[in-house]
């Protein structure tokens, strides 16, 4: 049944959820856009660089083949290496245009909400194989609001979706068939939970088998992953909603992340949190950004931070590893989350902008959707309604967005160079988020609009 939103019927939960999740869907999409035109993984590039000549043009395919190559190196999957040396890199070409198409497909449509389930399908089917290759960064952060914007089919909330399924013609009749891409029968969730419990397993007692770190960590990625999934079928099978089950899965991941950061990756980097690093190695992460980035941000880390920088490793561990652990378990969902969320933005300001804007998509919906099943929270009974993203911020953050993103623009943005630009990147990255809050506030705004006509249609009764 379809309510006068143009969307099936849907929970009071699910509906205070929904500015949350149109905010995640723009987020992501926007995200998986700035990687194809500038980001690590750039593609597309910019009016001035063009494109990259090894993903389109002349060399099109060689990224794909020396990466590939590198994955058969370190020891990839057998069976992988086996699929990569007869399928991908004799024809390398093909699956560059291929993964170009598809992740800027999928960036558009997710900011559109435009057929949002096939567009989150290319999504998935992008990112699992190329994790595979050992891209322990990007893959997983994106694979798995990707994939929350297909169980929570996001494009209903302030979405074409919602628009074109209201209608009665064949564009309206195609669009609830897309949307519809990928459901099966709630019977077939055991099945599913055990194969994908059966996969977990394998990818787990791969990682000791594995010599190379970086693939190692695939396995234990893909086996959290799979585990996960594994997990919310069996609860949604149980009677539990479809939606906050799928963001306590991700609270969950969230908070094995924020943790991974901490004990496995002690590196400090551009491309990571800072984690439990030196001080010595912390000092030259900000040394170098001070180096690239805008003038103020740079003043403040070297009158502010490099100074006290030993004590500032110690906050950074402190609120990781508290953080982490509240979401992993669920306790103070709401708090936890929250400062997780600043504390995200608090590393993307100070030129974190690689990671910490991955983490921040799924981070989001755990702060804002998850606790209510599996957790603490719902042990002692504790309310964790989501909380509302007030109409009254739209403008304001739709002008951030534009300003910080023009100023980005202006200062240049060097496609795959996050460590030379890093101050345009943060401005950049940071207008991302705003126009994703402005297009959650769109949700609110069309909720008042209803309620302000079912009023008006009540008086004239």
């Amino acid at each position: 049944m379809l309510n006068r939103r143009g969307t099936e019927d849907v929970s009071e939960f699910e509906q205070q959820a929904g500015p949350w999740i149109a905010l995640t869907r723009v987020f992501v999409g926007l995200l998986l856009l700035y990687e194809a035109v500038v980001g690590g993984w750039w593609k597309v590039g910019t009016i001035s660089s063009g494109p990259n000549p090894e993903w389109l043009g002349d060399e099109a395919g060689a990224a794909i083949v020396s990466t590939a190559e590198q994955a058969i190196e370190q020891g990839t999957y057998g069976w992988y290496a086996t699929l990569l040396e007869a399928v991908v890199i004799p024809y390398a070409p093909l699956w560059s245009s291929l993964a170009t198409l598809a992740q800027v497909a999928a960036g558009i449509a997710l900011v559109l909400g435009l057929w949002t389930r096939p567009a989150a399908i290319i999504g998935l089917l992008y990112f699992l194989p190329v994790f595979h290759f050992g891209t322990i960064r990007t893959s997983p952060l994106f694979a798995v609001p990707i994939a929350f914007a297909f169980v929570a089919n996001a494009g209903r909330y302030s979405g074409l979706d919602a628009i074109l399924t209201r209608r009665s013609d064949a564009i309206g009749r195609a669009t609830r068939l897309a949307n519809a891409t990928g459901v099966f029968p709630k019977r077939w969730y055991p099945g599913a939970a055990a194969a994908l419990g059966a996969i977990a397993v394998y990818y787990y007692l791969s990682v000791p088998m594995m010599e190379e770190t970086r693939i190692a960590l695939v396995g234990l990625e893909l086996a959290v992953f799979a585990g996960l999934t594994a997990l919310g079928l069996v609860l949604v099978f149980r009677g539990r909603e479809t939606i906050p089950v799928a963001a306590d899965m991700i609270r969950i991941f969230v908070g094995y992340r924020f943790l991974h950061e901490i004990f496995v990756r002690v590196d400090p980097g551009l491309n990571a949190l800072p984690g439990w690093a030196s001080a010595d190695a912390q000092a030259a992460v900000f040394e170098a950004i001070a180096a690239t980035h805008v003038t103020p941000v740079s003043v403040v880390i070297e009158t502010l931070m490099l100074p006290a920088i030993g004590v500032w490793v110690v906050v950074f561990a402190i609120v990781q590893t508290a953080t982490g652990l509240a979401l992993l378990v669920g306790w103070r969902t709401r708090l936890a989350g929250a400062v997780a969320v600043g504390y995200l933005l608090g590393l993307i300001s100070l030129g974190f902008v690689r990671l910490a804007p991955l983490l921040l998509m799924g981070t989001i919906v755990a702060a804002t959707i998850g606790g209510r099943y599996v957790s603490l929270d719902a042990v002692a009974g504790r309310d964790v309604t989501p909380p509302n993203l007030p109409a009254v911020l739209g403008a304001p953050a739709l002008g951030v967005a534009v300003v910080f993103v023009s100023i980005g623009a202006v200062l240049g943005v060097e496609p795959g160079g996050y460590g030379e630009t890093t101050g345009a990147i943060a401005l950049v990255m940071l207008g991302i988020v705003a126009a994703a809050v402005a297009a959650g506030t769109g949700v609110d705004r069309l909720s008042t609009l209803e309620s302000t006509d079912r009023l008006a249609t009540s008086a004239d009764d």
